[in-house]
C-alpha cells in the first residue's frame, strides 16, 4: 500500500468513527487525530512506516504542550492504534 492509500485508509476510519459514535471523549480523539493524520499527510512521507512515525511524533510533541489529561492521551494513543491495526499498511 502506498503512504496516500494508506493514509486515506486511517482517514476514513477515524472519520466513520467519528460519525458512528454517541461518546464525546471519543469524538474529540477522533478530530485531535484527524488533524494530526492530515499534517502527516501533508508532508508527503515515502513510505507508510514514515507516515506513522510523522504521527506519533507529532502527538508526542502535542501532548508535552497541550493541557489534556492522562486519560484524554490514553484514549487518543489506543484510538491511534486501533486505526493504525485497522488499516494495516
Amino acid at each position: 500500500m502506498n503512504p496516500n492509500d494508506y493514509s486515506d485508509s486511517l482517514h476514513s476510519y477515524l472519520l466513520s468513527q467519528e460519525q458512528n459514535t454517541d461518546d464525546n471523549d471519543r469524538l474529540f480523539y477522533c478530530s485531535y487525530l484527524l488533524g494530526h493524520l492530515s499534517l502527516a499527510a501533508s508532508t508527503e512521507p515515502d513510505n507508510c512506516a514514515a507516515l506513522k512515525d510523522c504521527v506519533n511524533l507529532s502527538l508526542e510533541s502535542a501532548f508535552a504542550v497541550d493541557r489534556l489529561s492522562d486519560a484524554d492521551k490514553a484514549g487518543i494513543a489506543a484510538l491511534w492504534h486501533e486505526a493504525i491495526d485497522t488499516a494495516q499498511a
